[in-house]
């Protein structure tokens, strides 16, 4: 951060989230031993995302007040956040390297090295009450670029797909965390949007979102494949200056809204034998198959990735394949593995398989009395199979199903059966 122009101007702080190492809480100890406040730091017509983390044990207490505040915590984090809030607002950030365009990390830790730079403090009336007043001499700080901010992919790297501006989506609607439906404001379209900084986000995430878009331009056009609606984009939030041309960046994932809503939805309502489910069972399978064909694989099937169009057919979703993976819908040869996004596509196309069959039977459960049930059995019982070598592939199944002929069954739908409009999926 330049200083000779900004020596003249006063620097506005808005505050934004606070978060602080809460293993202390079941150690006994007083209090964190880290804690960051992200804020926004403007100064004249410029400004920085900042995170400022303070690491190590700070506040000095005598016995008894540590013992006080250890039955205290849960009403002292508030003050612990004022008190710590109010700190850094005597910091002099117009003395330290700020980075342009991206969220800076601050770190400051007790040091008596002299060779670590020292950090400036403004006020000394407001620091001699503060509890950092002892601290504040000793700290030391370095800067770098935050591991843990939200990454925003660029619009460029998927210039295929149709780009939306965030401020084109209206009525958004939450579905379930960072998934929303809207409405675009130039054809009144109904869409899903998925958005890139979701609750919980950690930077992993991200790539996921990637994943799900190279996904979704791969199987444009394939039959019962989620199909992707564009990108919704907007300007950098982290740029330093409005002035500056920057390149946009990616809010979130636009997809086709199906307005069936998913199958958990109807095994929820009771009302899955109202509707063609025969034909739902090999329609699943030849997606999941499509997938594998093409040296991919789902890792998260469930009734809820499984949606409904108006024209009353299954679609599968979620086909990033890196997400997030349901543990009661693991393969029992996974359910222990600590990153199975990470093992082989064989074993993971095994995986896939038995959920597959899983799903089969939970269809079969809810959908009522069949004429098919002895034939579905004996499929879900040759998919579920604990002998991956002796489970039946997803080939098998599906011509076992054609042959039973349960895809021909029910082929007459309702249209306002499918037309719900509640964006649920």
């Amino acid at each position: 951060m330049p200083s000779a122009f900004f020596q003249e101007h006063e620097p506005f702080f808005e505050f934004k989230s606070y978060t602080e190492n809460e293993d202390f809480l079941v150690e006994g100890k007083p209090e964190p031993s880290s804690r960051s406040q992200t804020l926004i730091v403007r100064l004249a017509n410029l400004s920085w995302w900042v995170k400022v983390t303070l690491r190590g044990e700070t506040l000095r207490v005598t016995e008894r007040q540590a013992t006080e505040q250890v039955g205290k915590q849960k009403t002292l984090k508030r003050q612990r956040r004022k008190e710590y809030q109010d700190f850094i607002s005597l910091i002099d950030f117009r003395s330290l390297p700020l980075l342009d365009d991206t969220v800076s990390e601050v770190i400051l830790e007790e040091s008596s090295d002299r060779s670590d730079a020292t950090v400036k403090i403004r006020g000394t009336a407001e620091l001699a009450v503060s509890p950092f007043a002892n601290l504040s001499r000793k700290l030391k700080y370095t800067v770098r670029e935050d591991p843990s901010r939200v990454i925003y992919p660029l619009r460029d790297e998927f210039p295929s797909l149709r780009t939306f501006e965030v401020t084109e989506l209206l009525e958004q609607t939450e579905i379930t965390d960072g998934v929303f439906r809207v409405i675009g404001a130039h054809d009144k379209t109904p869409y899903i949007l998925k958005v890139v900084n979701r609750p919980f986000y950690q930077p992993h995430d991200t790539e996921v979102i990637r994943t799900e878009l190279r996904n979704l331009i791969y199987f444009q056009g394939k039959p019962n494949i989620v199909q992707p609606a564009g990108i919704a984009v907007f300007p950098n939030p982290y740029a330093t200056s409005d002035v500056t041309e920057q390149p946009l960046v990616i809010f979130g994932i636009l997809q086709v809204f199906y307005s069936g809503g998913s199958l958990q939805n109807l095994f929820d309502e009771g009302h899955l034998h109202e509707h063609p489910w025969g034909r739902w069972t090999t329609q699943i399978a030849a997606a999941v198959n499509c997938l594998h064909e093409a040296g991919k694989t789902h890792m998260d099937i469930k009734p809820s990735n499984v949606v409904i169009d108006e024209n009353g057919n299954a679609v599968l979703i979620d086909i990033s394949g890196v997400g997030g993976i349901t543990h009661e819908w693991r393969a029992p040869e996974i359910r222990d593995e600590i990153s199975p996004g990470n093992l082989s596509f064989e074993v993971r196309r095994l995986n896939d398989t038995w959920a597959y069959g899983k799903l089969l039977s939970e269809i079969v459960s809810h959908g009522g009395s069949s004429p098919f049930s002895e034939a579905l059995d004996q499929v879900v019982a040759c998919l579920t199979r604990e002998d991956t070598v002796a489970r039946m592939t997803l080939s098998e199944a599906i011509s076992r199903l054609r042959t039973s002929g349960i895809d021909r069954t029910c082929s007459i739908y309702k249209k306002h059966k499918y037309s719900h409009g509640n964006g649920r999926i």
